[in-house]
């Protein structure tokens, strides 16, 4: 195959071909969990067809009732991710005509959840780059000369950050905890043991206060 003057060999559009075909079988996608996804439903469906419909309840607000239930147990169950369960469930709703285009995505149009989307970014963004863990670790080196200048670093640590990280979890889990687990292992500090009370027990408990 000629291009301009260059001769492109054919089996290497071939091998590229070949390598794109297996990228693709590669991504594998479980789907969703069949006994989760047919209880979610099923709860919905006997709750809005088996269960008589309240005198002072409309047809409409009794399939939003049964929908809203099928989304909780998804929710619990889990046979999705979170935002695709919730999505579908908004989906059939409109499709239903239970809720129209602009009710069901009226919430999109609230300050406050693009205030807590903004967050999660923000949130996000101190987790891939480091820069919380810097944060903290700055607090530690300017207060840890003892015990409890490094309880107060921590706290300071998580001051600074919170206001960029809302979720108190994220913070624990992804920043302090990591950082409180190897000062403690510096002074051989372990945990599930009788050394967890030299240093490890008193960091985690002055974070969780």
């Amino acid at each position: 195959m000629t291009i301009s003057g260059t001769t492109t060999p054919s089996h290497h559009l071939s091998s590229h071909t070949t390598t794109a075909r297996r990228c693709m079988l590669n991504l594998n996608w479980n789907g969703a969990k069949p006994i989760p996804l047919v209880i979610s439903i099923a709860l919905g469906l006997i709750f809005r067809f088996a269960i008589p419909k309240p005198h002072a309840l409309t047809p409409k607000a009794w399939s939003l009732l049964s929908i809203f239930i099928t989304t909780v147990a998804g929710l619990i169950l889990s046979p999705l991710p979170v935002g695709a369960w919730a999505f579908i469930c908004i989906t059939v709703a409109v499709v239903t005509k239970t809720l129209t285009f602009a009710a069901a995505f009226s919430a999109f149009t609230n300050e406050v959840i693009w205030l807590i989307v903004a967050s999660f970014f923000f949130s996000k963004g101190f987790t891939k780059t480091g820069l919380g863990d810097r944060i903290a670790m700055f607090f530690v080196r300017w207060l840890g000369k003892s015990t409890l200048g490094l309880s107060y670093g921590l706290v300071l640590g998580e001051a600074a950050i919170s206001p960029a990280m809302p979720s108190s979890t994220a913070r624990a889990g992804g920043i302090f905890l990591p950082i409180i687990k190897s000062l403690a292992l510096g002074v051989d500090s372990k945990p599930k043991d009788a050394s967890a009370r030299k240093l490890g027990a008193y960091l985690v408990q002055s974070q969780n206060q």
